[in-house]
């Protein structure tokens, strides 16, 4: 991808940069060899084995047998095909959260998948990681400016950039370090420094505008990207700053919805269960091969125009004239399969288009997977065109916008300033209130400080929907007291010196009064870290 790269010569120590996007159904890496005094330029990956070469994305299978690794990608094709309870696919959905009803992170309902026995989603992630790393290793040899001598050497201190959906937060960051350090891409020990996360949106803006020549990008232009994926719909606004350099601001907090390509492959599926239950052709392989077909040849093309679509699936022998089979190939009307892609088009149209019309966005940039849609773009056109928003399709089908935008990231930064997602606080003693604390008026006491206090107040570092800046950094003054009469010199000096403290965050609207319900149990403000 020669065309990605940076117009300035890299200033910094020699470094490997290895960006992954693990999706639903398709996985891809992107990396980039910073060498000193040369323009940065990023590579993807576009060699896997079991596939022809010349193709960016491989499948996201891992197949196990008595839950130890066999295969990955499309090595594990034919155990995908055959045996697929010992296959883990769409496992990416076993990591999605469970969100409370006022998040941005909506979830229809679709039957997850289960895992292999005895394999963990944990295990799974970093066999899958090790795959992608291991192969990547192996292009960066053969690569411009690469060998693997310089990659045995620049290992350890190698970057590794996980690209991950919008709705996903610290506790689905966990598991996926955790699998990484697994993997040995990174080590507990430097695992904060080397292992790096960047929401799928952020990644696809940077795809999306170094794909786009961009002459319709003025200052002051508000415009939106949505990454439309396997399972997950990612929506961000931003507004320029400026074009020379460009400059960035998300007007608002991105959102993520729980749909795409799989919820149409399901929807057929349960549709050809029912059309050919009580024929031959009812058992699960036949159905599954019809499927598969589906996805590859009528999928990606589907308009809502085309009448028929004819798929081959079996024999010649294979005839049933009544069920629309003729000779092995099936054929599905128009009106079986749209009503299928409308339950899920229209949920994700809805969805994006609120921000959308609220923010009076011009240009919306379709990327991902399921952005391909033709069918997809034209109902999202037809419901914004009222408002003088333009949908337009970007990049190249045979590429993963988030890895591909992960490096370009890396490379070139355009988003200066980002939207909080939720509101972000620590727990405090403040002084008794009567009429914000009056619920735990029973539990006020005198402190140390002389002040009657309650416990397990929540207090706002950071606001919902507060623009942040990307060198943003907030002060606070805390102080601790201690019961002189019940502590000692000696427990006194211990603790005076670093001080941890719990970090709060609340998706909802406006400021939550408690961090915890009064039994000290996790309400709606979810605990972060500490």
């Amino acid at each position: 991808m020669p065309e990605y790269y940076s117009d300035q010569k890299y200033k910094g120590p020699e470094a490997i940069v290895v960006a992954m996007d693990i999706g639903t159904t398709q996985s891809a890496v992107s990396f980039a060899h910073f060498i000193p005094g040369v323009y940065p330029q990023g590579q993807m990956v576009t060699s896997w084995p079991g596939q022809h070469g010349g193709i960016a994305k491989t499948p996201s299978w891992v197949s196990y047998r008595g839950g130890t690794l066999k295969a990955c990608g499309a090595e594990a094709a034919s155990d995908f095909k055959e045996d697929r309870d010992n296959v883990a696919y769409w496992f990416k959905m076993h990591l999605n959260p469970n969100p409370p009803s006022d998040s941005t992170f909506h979830s229809p309902r679709l039957d997850i998948p289960p895992l292999p026995a005895r394999v963990t989603i944990e295990q799974v992630y970093a066999d899958i990681m090790r795959y992608l790393m291991d192969h990547t290793r192996r292009i960066f040899g053969e690569s411009e400016t690469g060998t693997a001598e310089i990659w045995d050497r620049l290992r350890n201190t190698l970057v590794v950039v996980l690209a991950t959906p919008n709705g996903w937060d610290i506790r689905e960051q966990a598991t996926l370090r955790k699998a990484a350090i697994r993997a040995s891409l990174v080590t507990e020990e430097n695992a904060g420094q080397l292992l790096q996360f960047v929401t799928e949106a952020e990644a696809s803006v940077h795809y999306a505008l170094a794909q786009d020549p961009c002459q319709w990008l003025r200052k002051k232009a508000v415009f939106s990207v949505i990454d439309c994926g396997g399972s997950t719909v990612d929506t961000t606004v931003y507004r320029c700053l400026w074009t020379k350099p460009l400059s960035l601001n998300e007007t608002c907090p991105s959102e993520c919805l729980q749909a795409g390509g799989v919820f149409v492959d399901r929807g057929v599926r349960v549709m050809l269960e029912r059309k050919l239950k009580g024929s031959s052709f009812s058992n699960p392989i036949v159905i599954r091969n019809i499927v598969d077909a589906f996805e590859r040849e009528v999928k990606p093309m589907f308009d809502g125009v085309i009448e028929e679509h004819t798929l081959e699936f079996g024999a010649p022998d294979d005839n049933n004239p009544s069920l629309g089979i003729c000779e092995g190939r099936i054929t599905l009307s128009n009106r079986e399969l749209k009503p299928i892609f409308d339950s899920v088009i229209n949920q994700i149209v809805e969805h994006c288009s609120r921000v959308i019309i609220r923010e009076k966005v011009q240009r919306v940039l379709l990327v991902g997977g399921f952005g391909e849609s033709p069918y997809l773009r034209t109902v999202l056109s037809d419901k914004l065109s009222p408002y003088d928003a333009t949908v337009l399709k970007v990049g190249n089908s045979a590429k993963k916008a988030a890895s591909v935008g992960a490096i370009i990231k890396h490379i070139k930064q355009f988003i200066v300033a980002r939207a909080a997602k939720a509101t972000f606080g620590g727990c405090v003693r403040p002084q008794y209130d009567e009429k914000l604390h009056h619920e735990r008026q029973h539990t006020a006491q005198p402190y140390p400080d002389g002040k009657e206090r309650v416990d397990g107040a929540f207090h706002a570092w950071i606001k919902k929907g507060t623009v942040i800046q990307g060198t943003f950094a907030h002060k606070l003054s805390y102080h601790v007291a201690w019961d002189a009469a019940l502590t000692s010199k000696n427990e006194l000096a211990g603790k005076l010196g670093e001080i941890g403290i719990e970090v709060f965050a609340w998706e909802g609207n406006g400021v939550p009064t408690w961090c915890k319900e009064e039994d000290g149990t996790s309400g709606s403000v979810k605990n972060m870290w500490s």
